[in-house]
């Protein structure tokens, strides 16, 4: 534990209230200026581009879809280990999504599964799962267009750059557990879409008339994002030394996701890997006996090929990981003490 970074703080600081007050006395709360100083903030992460926030992390990625060229009919590949905001947005779109299977070490989508069971998908959603590195140069072969599902990466760090930045887009969500929270919200970052993500935000007091839906961020929110924006190499930090602590106290036999203490990785989640379902079982057990709630990332019944009623046996990467993976909590209210018991108890656990 000699690594680990001290931290009383809790997840909502007195920073994020005086942002919330300042809002508030402001006499304008709905979206305004500070949505404006949200956006202008992503934008200097990236050193360019530009930024859109929108009232959730779905209707990012659906104005996303809409802003890169996907048209009612396109056909969009999409990782079937994902939580079920994909298929929305894509629907929603009037697109017919095309689930692919992920890599069981990344959990990520697979390229070659794509080549193989979606190579008519010009567009693809490459989510980076947990944290994890999607290959996006790879999902780009064949002049596909990707736009990078970023809501459990932000402010994470790939070769001295944000993550997002080499595909067409890259979508945020601001959802309570995720990096940062504004309660709800999200955010569209591209260097080409961001306007036409804009033209579509601003659905009243048009001069000419086209369908268009209220999917606006309000200041409150956005000051409450925008605060913790400015501390996430400290979030980033803290929950490095989290994921380090558990890593350290793993016993032989079990695994994690692929590199969940890589240099820049947001760790969203800290998953351990079991070798079989039953075992998956006894380590959840023994935690919870120790007073350590953990959950399954991904159920069975969530993964995408099974609401769309595809057939389970291909998809056996997923399968699989829906059987054999346990997330330990690593949220910034964990205490010292807190990450101390949790590492303590997966230590004492016998494969």
């Amino acid at each position: 534990m000699g690594g680990l970074i001290p931290h009383n703080r809790p997840l909502i600081t007195a920073a994020d209230r005086a942002a919330v007050d300042a809002v508030l006395a402001s006499g304008w709360i709905a979206e305004g200026p500070a949505v404006q100083a949200l956006e202008a903030s992503v934008v200097r992460q990236y050193g360019d581009g530009g930024a859109c926030a929108v009232s959730s992390g779905t209707a990012a990625l659906f104005l996303a879809l809409k802003a890169v060229g996907v048209v009612p009919g396109t056909t969009v590949a999409v990782p079937t280990y994902s939580c079920s905001a994909l298929l929305n947005a894509v629907f929603m779109a009037g697109a017919v999504p095309r689930v692919v299977d992920v890599l069981p070490d990344t959990f990520c989508i697979d390229p070659d599964a794509l080549t193989a069971n979606a190579r008519d998908a010009r567009f693809v959603i490459a989510v980076h799962t947990f944290g994890a590195v999607a290959d996006v140069p790879a999902l780009l072969a064949d002049g596909r267009i990707v736009i990078e599902d970023c809501c459990q990466s932000l402010g994470g760090m790939l070769g001295g750059h944000p993550m997002g930045a080499a595909g067409e887009a890259a979508v945020y969500s601001f959802y309570a557990t995720k990096i940062i929270t504004g309660g709800q919200g999200g955010l569209v970052w591209s260097r080409t879409a961001s306007e036409r993500v804009r033209d579509y935000r601003e659905f009243d007091g048009r001069e000419s008339y086209e369908p268009r839906f209220n999917l606006q961020l309000t200041d409150l929110q956005a000051a409450l994002a925008n605060s913790q924006l400015q501390r996430i190499d400290v979030i980033r930090a803290r929950r490095a030394a989290i994921a380090a602590a558990y890593l350290a106290a793993l016993p032989n036999g079990l695994t994690t996701q692929r590199d969940p203490c890589a240099p820049g990785r947001m760790a969203h989640r800290f998953v351990v890997v079991t070798p079989q379902r039953q075992m998956r079982d006894r380590l959840r057990a023994h935690m919870s006996n120790a007073g350590v709630s953990c959950v399954i990332p991904v159920e069975h019944f969530e993964l995408l090929h099974r609401y769309l009623c595809l057939d389970p046996e291909d998809y056996p990467v997923a399968e699989q990981l829906s059987d054999t993976t346990l997330s330990l909590p690593i949220h910034l209210c964990l205490s010292d003490a807190d990450v101390a018991t949790i590492s303590d108890a997966l230590a004492q656990f016998l494969p």
